[in-house]
């Protein structure tokens, strides 16, 4: 074998070398996996021309290098929502108790406007606290009767301007007529119906 043979064998198996890839054996695919990036072996058919001997010759070569391509993003794991501990108990929301409170607000910025505005439509039957809340310029009283009733009416009193008067009533379940008993306040307006549902 000649010397340049030796050399031309040694210079081919120095770059079989350095084509092996860089992180480790071939898989099946050619292919082998970095943590971000998988290793792809290329190859190129290569035409060059080559002088040898004084004649132009052809020579056709298998170019082979490897290449890193970014690996496509994994699924984004979907996480399922924290479990509640099964020893703790889950806390219930506490029953509102029942409306057993009135406010009639009595107005009377001029003869066409007396009235009586409630804070609520109804209230449940038993104790109930009624107030009479006076924001107009004149003395009002408050008076209660239940409908069909011929007991005498319940009172919660007389306010002056921008008083209060607070009373605690037994109220058994009806429809309850409230209303002012000052002269010509209640035809002029200061009037108004009450509900007491059973408790």
């Amino acid at each position: 074998m000649s010397r340049g043979l030796t050399a031309a064998v040694a210079l081919v198996l120095a770059a079989a070398l350095s084509l092996t890839p860089p992180l480790g054996p071939l898989t099946s695919d050619s292919r082998a996996v970095a943590a971000d990036c998988a290793w792809q072996k290329h190859s190129k058919r290569v035409v060059k021309r080559v002088k040898r001997s004084g004649q132009l010759r052809r020579v056709i070569r298998l170019k082979h290098w490897w290449a890193c391509e970014p690996l496509a993003d994994p699924p984004a794991s979907v996480l399922p929502p924290p479990s509640l501990p099964t020893s703790a108990p889950v806390p219930t929301a506490e029953p509102e108790p029942p409306p057993r409170r009135v406010s009639v607000k009595a107005g009377d910025a001029e003869p066409e406007a007396f009235s009586f505005t409630l804070s609520r439509l109804f209230v449940v039957s038993g104790e109930v606290t009624v107030e009479l809340n006076n924001q107009g310029q004149d003395p009002h009283n408050l008076n209660l009767r239940l409908e069909g009733s011929a007991e005498p009416p319940l009172e919660v009193g007389e306010a002056e301007p921008g008083e209060s008067r607070v009373a605690r009533l037994d109220l058994p379940s009806g429809n309850y007529r409230l209303w002012c008993d000052l002269p010509q306040h209640e035809e002029w307006g200061m009037k108004v119906n009450l509900e007491v549902r059973p408790g």
